[in-house]
């Protein structure tokens, strides 16, 4: 080997050097392909909290694992996939940073009431937590109970409120009946809290929750939201009439609502009185009478005026009770108190038609011309000539029209044949000239090659032979 390693040139020596290299690099890489393991998810769009809590749960596990996206996903091996992710969900890991009611499962029995009390609202929040993750749009959640201290002679000065904020998945957001499931279903499940002193905001800090106190209603943007979705509710339903009966895109509908929105409270008290026996209304039922005498007794006296002091009392109380009706009728804020639509149409319409739509379009919104409604229809199109008299003569009916020349279609036409018969003719020129430069002949056979050998052989020859003749005779080829 060394007397063969030294005859080799330099270069000889330098690629056996790198190809026994490669071999070996080459054999290392398909051996660890085929030994590595085949990973798959087990957990991913993890936070970095959990991804730890879950990691540290697999080292206890004994569980080889490993991490991808930046630490968001968990990877193990396939085979060990659902079993891993069984012994994980058996365990009482606080996910999202929140505990349920499992907290109460190792209790201590020498815990105070203020632990008790902060343990309850910690399992709360938690469990509603882990309830609105379970929606597709929400990401993350973080709910926040505040609760009113409460004691046995002590009444609760302030009401329960919650806040909670919502961290939705890209592009995804939360209709406004999804809110209001939302604040509902919070309210439900904390004793004494109702759907408005529910807060949502996004991750952006902007409220999702609308206000519906009387006093945030009166708000600024709370009134043009209101009028914003009243005009829009109208103008959709104005336009789904209008595009049913003109078509699509021949017709615009825009309503300008003014609304009411002051908040009326009245309240109506009456006192009924039950008739009596002979169907008359009295002042009220009886319920008890009651009738008392008393007689004055004194010493005799002496003269004129002994019948004077001597006398009787009566007495009598009479219990009457009558019935009570309480009305109260309250009007909340948002009714309509004028509106004001336009119609704009693309077809032309004469007066008739378009008092026609006026109507329909009146119905749709339901606008009251009583009440000061006002609706107006705007055709753009041209309204349809009259029909010449039948004495006249038709002077401009043999000339075509300007706005529509019956011959457009015959030149766009002709136009269009006579550039592809260009366009042919090119094509098959350039074709015929490159014809004999891009064809290039094809090779001969073994035996076409020795046939035009004899040929030029035979030929040469024949020169030859008559060169020599020639000479012999004394004459110049």
């Amino acid at each position: 080997m060394n007397t063969w390693w030294q005859a080799l040139e330099q270069r000889a020596r330098i690629g056996l050097a790198v190809g026994l290299a490669g071999i070996v690099l080459l054999m290392a890489m398909v051996t660890w392909w085929l030994l590595r393991p085949d990973h798959a998810v087990l957990f991913a769009d993890l936070r970095p909290q959990d991804a730890a809590l879950m990691a540290a749960e697999l080292d206890k596990l004994k569980v080889a694992y490993a991490v991808a996206d930046n630490g968001s996903t968990l990877l193990v091996e396939r085979a060990q996939v659902h079993s891993t992710r069984m012994k994980l969900m058996g365990k009482e890991l606080p996910l999202h940073g929140a505990v349920g009611l499992e907290l109460f499962n190792n209790s201590d029995f020498g815990m105070t009431e203020f632990a008790q009390k902060v343990n309850y609202q910690r399992a709360l929040q938690g469990e509603l937590t882990r309830t609105i993750l379970s929606f597709p749009e929400v990401q993350d959640a973080r709910v926040h109970l505040a609760l009113p201290e409460q004691g046995l002679f002590k009444q609760p000065s302030a009401r329960p409120k919650a806040a909670i904020t919502l961290t939705l998945r890209p592009g995804r957001t939360l209709r406004g009946e999804q809110v209001n499931g939302i604040q509902r279903l919070v309210a439900a499940a904390v004793p004494g809290l109702t759907a408005q002193e529910v807060t949502l905001v996004d991750q952006q800090g902007v409220a999702l929750s609308r206000a519906t106190d009387a006093e945030e209603s009166g708000t600024g943007s709370a009134r043009l939201d209101l009028k914003r979705e009243t005009e829009n509710y109208l103008s959709r339903k104005a336009g789904a009439v209008l595009e049913r009966a003109f078509g699509p895109g021949q017709a615009l509908a825009s309503v300008d609502a003014t609304l009411n929105m002051e908040q009326v409270r009245v309240t109506t008290e009456d006192v009924i009185a039950a008739p009596d026996a002979r169907g008359v209304a009295t002042t009220g039922v009886l319920v008890r009478e009651r009738e008392s005498a008393r007689d004055s007794a004194s010493p005799e006296p002496r003269g004129a005026d002994a019948r004077a002091v001597r006398g009787s009392s009566m007495q009598r109380d009479a219990e009457y009770q009558a019935g009570r009706r309480v009305e109260q009728v309250v009007s909340q804020p948002g009714s309509i108190r004028r509106l004001q639509v336009v119609a704009v149409l693309r077809p032309a319409l004469d007066a008739e038609q378009q008092e026609q739509v006026r109507r329909l379009v009146a119905a749709a919104v339901g606008a009251s011309f009583e009440r000061g409604d006002t609706v107006v229809v705007q055709s753009f199109g041209a309204a349809p000539a009259a029909a010449p008299a039948a004495t006249e003569a038709p002077s401009v009916a043999a000339s075509p029209s300007p706005a529509d020349p019956p011959w457009d279609w015959m030149f766009f036409a002709k136009a269009a044949v006579l550039l592809l018969a260009v366009l042919t003719a090119t094509v098959l020129l350039v074709r015929r000239r490159t014809a004999p430069l891009d064809a290039a002949p094809a090779p001969l056979a073994e035996g076409q090659r020795r046939l035009a050998l004899r040929r030029v052989e035979a030929w040469l020859q024949q020169d030859e032979t008559e060169e020599a003749l020639l000479a012999a005779a004394g004459r110049k080829p």
